[in-house]
């Protein structure tokens, strides 16, 4: 069994309560003195390798990542005069994630993360609607209750209407429900592939070719399984194509930072269509800078020269090896589970398990009292725990020790 931490981290970096936080000091401390304090200040953090985070689609990126990474950290990928190795690592990036997209002719750009990400592809689509109604149209979006949280951000920032349709027994957006709210005057369907909350994946297909005749683009936010269903669909598993191989869908989020091995933060958008990108293109100030298509101004460089190192490390095999693993691992700790008593429900798609229990927040506050971390996915009210590379077969073991002792000592 893994040792766990002597003692529970704090809920937060906050100083205590009624502890105000310091101000600026007005004379700068010795370097030695601010490490220190740095490593105070972070010694509640967990490290993802230490076997007590099972909450997380993100990890510690590959070595050769977190060496480039380190090593470019002034890059500004807002500033092609003064780095442009960003712009072709931009490009080149962009044509390695369409490769795994199956749209070897599609333009993208790189982004903070699948928040980011998502809120592109919505403007465009937006942009696209305006072009086609008129610049008064109103702009819906739909798409399944399991869709992430950031479109709620997206809805308070873009001129649309999101409307969200209810899943089905398996936690994917229920088609029937989905498919006759789409019109002709809807301006974006997004299609989920990989659920934060359960790791659900939509019928990709079955929802484009529905919206494609109509006009109706599709997004497919896969910012949690663009890296595994490409590679276990390479395996036999049984899940649908998410990419431009099928028709009709028009753009692709994907954050290499999750199970593509990049450091945080590194977001991408897909379009099938190069008007899309170059839709979003604000003018720059300055003669001889780009224009910009990302939200972000300054733009950290080493995150993609980093997505850069870790895509062209891996590659297909790597991936592929990658992801075999991943799936080893969660049937284990399926079987842990229900070995133990737990009902494991649904059956997972990706790597996300989730549990039913009466009392999935008492567990959760469990195994947080004794230093692991897992989640409840609250509008599921469903126990949530996350197979990652950085945990081991003896991790996943104490996970569900631990759960087991934790759950057998509450009525």
């Amino acid at each position: 069994m893994a040792t766990l931490p002597s003692s529970s981290p704090s809920p937060t970096g906050s100083p205590p309560p009624g502890e105000p936080a310091a101000g600026l000091p007005d004379r700068g401390a010795p370097v030695e003195q601010v490490l220190a304090e740095v490593a105070g200040l972070c010694a509640d953090d967990h490290d993802y390798r230490d076997g007590t985070v099972f909450n997380s689609i993100c990890s510690t990126p590959l070595p050769v990542a977190e060496r480039v990474f380190a090593a470019h950290q002034q890059a500004n990928l807002g500033d092609n005069r003064i780095f442009p190795s960003l712009a072709r690592a931009e490009r080149e990036v962009t044509a390695m994630l369409a490769d795994l997209m199956d749209g070897p002719g599609a333009t993208g750009v790189a982004t903070s993360g699948g928040t980011e990400a998502n809120l592109l592809a919505v403007q465009a689509a937006v942009r696209r609607h305006r072009a086609r109604f008129g610049p008064d149209a109103p702009a819906r979006i739909l798409l399944g209750d399991s869709a992430h949280f950031s479109f709620d951000k997206i809805a308070a920032l873009l001129p649309v209407e999101v409307v969200r349709v209810p899943s089905d027994e398996r936690l994917r957006v229920d088609l029937d429900r989905l498919l006759p709210l789409v019109t002709p005057e809807t301006a974006l369907v997004v299609a989920t592939a990989g659920s934060s909350e359960s790791g659900a994946v939509d019928d990709v297909p079955a929802i484009a070719a529905h919206a494609a005749p109509l006009g109706v683009p599709v997004h497919v936010d896969a910012a949690t399984g663009g890296f595994l269903v490409p590679f276990a669909r390479e395996s036999g598993e049984p899940l649908p194509p998410i990419g431009f191989s099928v028709p009709g869908v028009t753009s692709v989020t994907l954050d290499p930072h999750k199970y593509g091995g990049a450091p945080i933060p590194a977001g991408h958008v897909l379009f099938r269509d190069a008007e899309d990108g170059a839709a979003l293109r604000t003018s720059s100030h300055y003669r001889g800078t780009f224009d910009h298509q990302a939200l972000l101004g300054t733009r950290p460089g080493g995150a993609v020269l980093a997505t850069w190192a870790a895509l062209r490390a891996q590659g297909r095999s790597g991936y592929r090896s990658a992801v075999a693993e991943l799936w080893e691992r969660r049937a284990l700790l399926v079987r842990l589970l229900t070995g133990a008593g737990f009902q494991v429900a649904p059956e997972p798609e990706l790597t996300v398990v989730t549990v039913r229990h009466p009392s999935p927040e008492k567990l959760v506050d469990a195994l947080e009292e004794r230093g692991l971390i897992a989640s409840v996915a609250r509008r599921l009210g469903l126990l949530r725990l996350v197979v990652h590379w950085h945990q081991s077969e003896q991790q996943l073991r104490c996970l569900v020790a631990v759960l087991t002792e934790v759950d057998g000592g509450r009525p």
